[in-house]
């Protein structure tokens, strides 16, 4: 065709192309084609303010991290995100400067530490360098700034960060501060250019941080080893004032800083080299712990010993209470675990990897919704694009990611990121990531496969790993798996119109119910035919939770799980919620207590990896924190029933706790809940929220009468009308109302 026919539409298009091309008008700047590893380098610019607009909006882009100084002042201490939004391309911050900005000539100092390392969360672009663009063009980067390599930053021989970390150790010299010349920057183009590509603005806030805090108590002293108490498990930057001799050596750590005492998991530590004189420091590595060490010699004077804690920028907003001690604490400790898992994205654990791995984020992204404010949905969005922008050429998807060392998939782990997905979707009613993602999901679910029976046929991908332990039976944990991720593509693909793929889906899902059910249920419980192992507690779990599993099945598959010990603390949460969902709440509280005992018990203010006294594991790791999702979920009963709480269930199932209450923040506003079993009944308490409507089911035995906010509204002669309640009926211990007026209300029983 004549191109003459396409110039009106590329004259049209033409100011929106220019718009992209002149986007970025700042240069990327640097000092080396080819950077060093922990290579620390301070860019600086003075300019002249040519603009009175109190607002001044800057973006500031490098790899790996950066420290912002405006005239003399710390405007952000620890800016840019871990790199990789996707395999190429790089991350932006977004910054009003304008508050710290004076009248006349600004200073502006941006310090840049690139670890020039790959990670199991970071990709290495291989070059430091520096991207600052500003409303006030005066201030962008360009060949007019000058930089200085930091040399009194360095890299401390002895153990290094194990390879799933691309975070360094960091050594400083006080000697040696501000002895190097400042130089004359390279230009190395506009965005977008390698090795940084294009820029992706940050999804997620700066993380929240605290002014320098005091330690627990006084510190315990072990040689030249002071041991100071955190008041729970955290992450700190620790800092401390002294007067010393020139040459002193001192390190920063804490206990978690050796996994099981392996030097091949190590995290990050400090080192420091004192000047003579007074000096403070605070170290730019955040590491995590429930106790700081400082190895300081006696020649060393402590004029104070603190620390700063930071994270991600959420509340711990919800809560739980009950009439078991045990259960409280097991929330709690699961809370605290979440929170130390998050900054850059979710991880597994914060000391050895720090990793999205993605068996574990879909348990944190159930629990966030219990658990912290709705400022956590940012992280789970930027969590779910990062999994599908990083889709291999081959369809699959793969965890953890930004890799710059790692491209193996973990095949039901990625199932369960589509589940996850939809929980997900449930809690926020974020249609457009889901529309977003389908394609990826789509693509990657059609890689599985069924074989002549109906079955799944096994996907090993690059780590063959459903679980920790031993009894699994990986063919039935295939098909459930499956049969929860493609529910949820069902749900996408509705969304985004494909009624097609959704209906093809649905005859899929009956077709692996149905061979499931046909070649894996003996004796009420099910195994896999080619399965050699004791039966699989996680298995007929999931086989519960996908629906292979019918109500017949379940007193056979309770009985199975009142023994049956094989999951991990990761499976186990799957394993605890099919108790809930085959309505026997007390056998699931009797082995959620049974099973994280030793979690409840010991010194932790976090959970551990694995259940054997966490042997060899972490004491904070992510996928241990289900319970906390079960509590509120099923326990006090709180659960939305249309995406973004349009509609939410109240169902309390006590388990024979007498009090059980919790409260959460949703995206209609604050929900909380008190169970109390009383002398004459029960007493429900819990408010409605507005622009919703709620459906309660009230616990209740035949012959109770049911008051309402002090009203009669059932007795034996049925239900009687109260304004803006309506009675929908009775079924297995429940009794049934729905309302959509706001308040509060009380529901009880005698």
């Amino acid at each position: 065709m004549p191109i003459k026919k396409y110039i009106p539409l590329l004259l049209l298009l033409m100011p929106l192309f220019v718009q992209a091309q002149e986007q970025w008008t700042a240069r990327w700047i640097g000092l080396d084609t080819l950077s060093a590893s922990n290579q620390w380098i301070a860019y600086t610019q003075k300019a002249v303010r040519t603009t009175k607009k109190k607002q001044m909006i800057t973006r500031i882009a490098t790899d790996s991290k950066y420290m912002l100084v405006v005239n003399g002042k710390l405007v952000v201490r620890e800016g840019q995100l871990k790199r990789g939004p996707n395999p190429q391309d790089t991350y932006y911050d977004e910054i009003d400067i304008g508050p710290f900005l004076q009248k006349g000539e600004n200073d502006i100092m941006v310090i840049t530490w690139f670890w020039g390392k790959e990670g199991f969360a970071h990709k290495n672009s291989g070059r430091n360098g520096l991207l600052f663009q500003c409303e006030d063009t005066a201030f962008n980067s360009n060949t007019s700034w000058k930089a200085r390599r930091m040399k009194e930053y360095y890299s401390p021989d002895g153990i290094q960060p194990n390879f799933r970390l691309a975070e360094t150790n960091v050594g400083f010299d006080a000697s040696k501060t501000d002895t190097e010349t400042w130089q004359q920057v390279i230009d190395f183009g506009a965005p977008p250019v390698a090795p940084w590509h294009q820029l992706v603005k940050r999804d997620i806030p700066f993380f929240r941080e605290s002014e320098l805090k005091n330690y627990i108590g006084e510190p315990a002293k072990k040689g030249d080893t002071l041991i100071c108490r955190l008041p729970y498990n955290a992450q700190v930057t620790p800092a401390f004032k002294i007067i010393a001799p020139a040459g002193i050596k001192i390190q920063l750590l804490t206990d978690n800083y050796l996994t099981a005492g392996n030097p091949e998991l190590a995290s990050v530590r400090t080192e420091y080299i004192t000047r003579e004189g007074e000096q403070s420091f605070e170290t730019p590595a955040w590491m995590n712990g429930h106790f700081v060490k400082y190895v300081m010699p006696q020649a060393v004077k402590i004029l104070s010993l603190q620390y700063r804690e930071s994270g991600y920028d959420t509340k711990l907003a919800g809560t739980f209470h009950s009439s078991d001690s045990a259960l409280n604490t097991l929330w709690q400790k699961a809370q605290r675990t979440l929170y130390v898992n998050m900054r850059d994205n979710y991880f597994d654990c914060p000391d050895r990897e720090r990793a999205l791995w993605w068996g574990d984020v879909a348990i944190e992204i159930g629990e966030t919704f219990y658990a912290l404010d709705t400022n956590v949905n940012q992280l789970s969005r930027k969590a779910i694009r990062n999994l599908v922008d990083w889709q291999a050429p081959d369809s699959s998807l793969y965890a953890p990611i930004p890799a710059g060392n790692w491209r193996q998939e973990l095949p039901q782990q990625m199932l369960a990121a589509i589940h996850g997905m939809e929980t997900y979707f449930l809690y926020t009613g974020d249609t457009a990531t889901m529309r977003y993602v389908y394609p990826a999901v789509k693509r990657y679910l059609s890689l599985w496969k069924t074989d002549e029976r109906g079955m799944i046929i096994h996907r090993k991908g690059g780590w063959d790993l459903p679980d920790w332990g031993t009894n699994i039976d990986a063919s039935l944990l295939d098909n459930a798996w499956y049969i929860v991720a493609a529910r949820a593509v069902i749900t996408m693909a509705s969304l985004s119109n494909d009624k097609s793929y959704a209906t093809q889906l649905e005859k899929q899902i009956e077709k692996i119910t149905y061979a499931s059910r046909q070649y894996c249920l003996r004796d009420g419980v099910y195994r896999s035919p080619d399965y050699q192992g004791e039966t699989d507690d996680r298995a007929n779990a999931m086989a519960v939770i996908a629906g292979i599993a019918r109500q017949s099945d379940y007193p056979a598959i309770i009985r199975l799980l009142k023994t049956a010990r094989h999951a991990s603390p990761y499976m186990e949460k799957y394993v605890l919620e099919s108790l809930f969902a085959m309505n026997a709440p007390g056998e699931a509280l009797e082995r959620m207590k049974s099973r994280y005992q030793v979690m409840i018990d010991n010194q932790y203010t976090t959970l551990n990896e694995l259940f054997d006294d966490n042997k060899g594991g972490t004491n904070n790791h992510a996928w241990s924190g289900g319970p906390l999702t079960l509590l509120s979920q099923y326990a006090c009963g709180v659960v939305p029933l249309k995406p973004g709480y349009e509609r939410y269930l109240v169902k309390p199932m006590p388990g024979g706790l007498s009090v059980v209450g919790g409260s959460h923040e949703t995206i209609k506003g604050r929900i909380a809940v008190q169970y109390t079993k009383t002398g004459y009944g029960m007493k429900l308490e819990l408010n409605v929220l507005p622009e919703t409507s709620m459906v309660v089911a009230v616990p209740y035995e035949e012959g109770q009468k049911v008051v309402v906010n002090n009203k009669d509204a059932f007795v034996s002669g049925g239900f009687i009308p109260i304004i803006g309640l309506t009675w929908i009926g009775i079924e297995n211990g429940y009794m049934y109302f729905s309302t959509n007026v706001k308040g509060k209300y009380v529901f009880e029983t005698y």
